[in-house]
C-alpha cells in the first residue's frame, strides 16, 4: 500500500505495480490533477496556491522573522507538489549526495544515485541551448523535461551575471555540478504542459492495471500496527476516512506500508500512528508503539528573502499576462500551439554562488559592516553552493496574490539560502488527523543564515547595474523609501548597510516550499538521530517505509523535486529485491 501520492508516491505505485502479480491500493487526500486547468499551464503554477489542492498550512509565529506566521502551501492532489511547483528541475550539487553516505545513509551517495536521475528524465533538447551533452541526459525515462520559454530580459540578467564574474553554466544536471549562471531545464514537456509525477507515472495506461488501484479524497488516519508479528512490530494495515465525520475503514495489508505523504504530513501520520517521541506522544493521549524521537525533527527549508523587485522598461515584463484581457493571446498560443510565453515557470534563471567567494561582488563596501566578517561555510564542498540567485521576468509578491503596482513592469530576483544551519520541526497539537499539524522551521535561529542570505541581497543587486541590464531596468541613483515595493531593489549597493539589508529580510522572508528532513535516514539502528535506516525502513517497524523528502538526512543546495523522483525510483528497487514484496 502506498499512503499519498505526493510527488514520490505516484513513481512508487507505477514501478510497484509493473509485476502483475503484486496488488498495489494508493491513497491520497486530495483529488484528481487533470481536471484543474492550473496545474498544466506552467505560468499559472501560484493559482493553485489556497485552493482545494492545496492544505495551505502556516508556520508558527517566527522570532528571526518579526515574529510573523509565514503562508506554507503543501499540495493536496495527485503528483503532490510536482503538480503544484514552478517546475525547476536540477540534480543539485554531487557532494550533496555524498555527505549523505558519511552521515550514515549507505548506498546513497551521488554515483548510486545518478543512473536513478536518468532513468526517470525523458529529455528533450533544444535548439538555443546546442551546449547541453545528451548523453548526459536521460532519453528514455517517463518524466517529460525541456529547456522551456526564455525571455530577453532572462537573457540579459544571464548575460550580467557573466559580466559581475559569474561563469556561465550551460547545464545544471551534470557530475560537475551547478556553480555559476544558468537557463533552468523545466519539468515541461514539448508541448508546452506541466509534466509531474502523476502526469509522468499514473497515466491511463497506468491507471487501467487491474492490480492497481486509486483511492482519492480519502485521508488516512494511521498506520495499523501490532505487536503480535513474530518479527516485532508490523504495519498490518491502515485507518482511513473521507472526512472528520466520516466513518473510520481499516484496510489489511498483506505486505508493506509505503509512506509518500512530504515533509510535513509524513511525521504527522507517524506520531498518529504511535512512532515518535515519546513525552510528545504521552501528552496528547497517544499509546507510543515505537519511541523515534527524531520524528518530525531536523526540519529545514531553503528560506528566500523575498522579492527584489525592480522596475523594467515598458515591454519587458510578463506581467501583462495578469490581466484577464491581455493576456488571452498567449493563453491561446498556449492552447493551440503549446508554445509561447504562458509556457514560462517564472523563475526561468539562476545564479548558484558560494557566499565566501572573494571573486564576486557580494560583500558591503561600507567600512561599518566589516566585510572582512568570516562566514560558516556549510556547503557540501569547496565546487558546491550554499546561495542562489532565482530570477523572472514579472513581479512575485506574496507567492503570487499580489500584483505589480499600477503603471509599472517587474522583474524579480530571489535570494535564497540553500544550506540553511537553522533546522525547525513539525509535530502535533492534537490527536486528530483532520488538525493540521504546528509547523516551526525555527527560520534565522542560527546568525550565518542572515549573512549569506545579505550577500545574495548583494549581489543581486550588482547584478542588475551591469551593463547588460542598463537598457531592460529602470533604476533609480537611490532610495531609502522601505515602504515602496521597490525597496531594496532601487538601493544603491555602495550605500544600502548590511543592517539595512538584514531589517527588510526579517520582514519580508517567505518559504522557497522546499522543505526536508523530518523524517531522516541514518544508519542502521541508529534510533536515536533517525527515523528510516538505508533501506528507508522504519526503525523498529516491519513493513513500513517511507519516500519523500522526510527522509532527506541534509538539505540539498538547490531545487529537491529531481532527487525525490530518483530517491522514489531507487526505493522501487529496493523494495522489489526485498524479501518483502508490496500489495494491499
Amino acid at each position: 500500500m502506498v499512503v499519498r501520492t505526493g510527488t514520490a508516491g505516484c513513481v512508487v505505485a507505477n514501478r510497484l505495480s509493473e509485476d502483475p502479480d503484486v496488488q498495489v491500493l494508493l491513497v491520497e487526500a486530495g483529488g484528481r490533477h487533470d481536471t484543474k486547468l492550473f496545474t498544466k499551464i506552467p505560468i499559472a503554477f501560484a493559482k493553485l496556491f489556497k485552493t482545494s489542492a492545496d492544505w495551505a498550512y502556516d508556520t508558527v509565529s517566527q522570532p528571526g522573522l518579526n515574529s510573523r506566521e509565514l503562508f506554507w502551501p503543501r499540495a493536496k492532489i495527485l503528483g503532490g507538489c510536482s503538480s503544484m511547483n514552478a517546475m525547476m528541475y536540477q540534480h543539485c550539487s554531487p557532494s550533496d549526495f555524498d555527505e549523505w553516505e558519511k552521515k550514515g545513509a549507505k548506498g546513497w551517495n551521488y554515483q548510486a544515485l545518478y543512473p536513478y536521475f536518468m532513468k526517470a528524465e525523458k529529455f528533450t533538447p533544444h535548439v538555443l541551448f546546442p551546449e547541453t551533452k545528451l548523453e548526459e541526459r536521460g532519453d528514455k525515462g517517463l518524466w517529460k523535461t525541456s529547456y522551456s520559454y526564455l525571455t530577453p530580459i532572462c537573457k540579459r540578467f544571464i548575460d550580467a551575471a557573466q559580466e559581475v564574474g559569474l561563469k556561465y553554466n550551460p547545464d545544471i544536471n551534470t557530475p560537475r555540478g551547478s556553480l555559476g549562471v544558468s537557463k533552468f531545464v523545466t519539468s515541461i514537456d514539448s508541448k508546452g504542459k506541466r509534466s509531474s509525477t502523476a502526469t509522468a507515472y499514473l497515466t491511463r495506461r497506468v491507471l487501467a492495471r487491474k492490480n492497481l488501484t486509486v483511492l482519492i479524497n480519502t485521508t488516512t488516519t494511521r498506520i495499523i500496527l501490532s505487536s503480535e508479528s513474530a518479527d516485532g512490530l508490523k504495519a498490518v494495515g491502515v485507518e482511513v476516512a473521507r472526512g472528520p465525520n466520516s466513518p473510520r475503514i481499516q484496510i489489511a495489508v498483506r505486505r508493506e506500508v509505503i509512506i509518500c505523504a512530504g515533509t510535513t504530513n509524513t511525521p504527522q501520520l507517524l506520531n498518529l500512528s504511535g512512532i515518535g517521541a515519546r513525552d510528545e506522544l504521552e501528552k496528547l493521549g497517544i499509546e507510543v508503539l515505537e519511541d523515534l524521537p527524531a520524528v518530525g525533527k531536523n526540519l529545514t527549508d531553503h528560506l528566500v528573502t523575498g522579492a527584489i523587485t525592480f522596475r523594467t522598461k515598458k515591454g519587458n515584463s510578463l506581467d501583462y499576462l495578469t490581466h484577464p484581457l491581455k493576456s488571452i493571446p498567449a493563453l491561446l498560443q498556449w492552447y493551440f500551439k503549446g508554445t509561447g510565453p504562458a509556457t514560462s515557470n517564472v523563475g526561468e534563471v539562476a545564479v548558484f554562488f558560494r557566499t565566501d567567494d572573494q571573486s564576486l561582488p557580494s560583500r558591503s563596501a561600507l567600512p561599518a559592516d566589516n566585510p572582512d566578517e568570516q562566514l560558516i561555510d556549510n556547503s557540501t564542498s569547496p565546487g558546491a553552493p550554499d546561495c542562489e540567485l532565482m530570477s523572472g521576468p514579472l513581479a512575485f509578491l506574496k507567492h503570487g496574490f499580489q500584483t505589480a503596482p499600477a503603471g509599472t513592469e517587474c522583474y524579480t530576483v530571489l535570494p535564497c539560502l540553500l544550506r540553511p544551519l537553522s533546522c525547525g520541526c513539525v509535530y502535533l497539537t492534537s490527536a486528530s488527523p483532520f488538525c493540521p499539524p504546528s509547523i516551526d522551521p525555527n527560520y534565522l535561529s542560527h546568525p550565518n543564515d542572515i549573512k549569506v542570505l545579505t550577500r545574495g541581497v548583494r549581489l543581486a543587486l550588482r547584478i542588475a547595474r551591469a551593463p547588460a541590464l542598463r537598457g531592460f531596468l529602470d533604476l533609480p541613483p537611490h532610495s531609502e523609501d522601505r515602504s515602496d515595493v521597490f525597496y531594496p531593489g532601487d538601493a544603491d549597493p555602495d550605500k544600502i548597510s548590511d543592517e539595512e539589508v538584514q531589517t527588510w529580510i526579517r520582514g519580508n522572508a517567505e518559504t522557497l516550499y522546499h522543505c526536508m528532513g523530518t523524517a531522516r535516514m541514518g544508519d542502521y539502528g541508529d534510533e536515536k538521530g533517525s527515523v528510516v535506516d538505508p533501506e528507508l525502513r522504519v526503525h523498529g517497524v516491519v513493513g513500513l517505509r517511507v519516500v519523500d523528502a522526510s527522509v532527506f538526512p541534509e538539505p540539498t543546495s538547490g531545487h529537491p523535486v529531481a532527487t525525490i523522483v530518483a530517491i522514489a525510483e531507487k526505493a522501487s528497487d529496493m523494495i522489489k529485491s526485498s524479501k518483502f514484496d508490496v500489495g494491499a
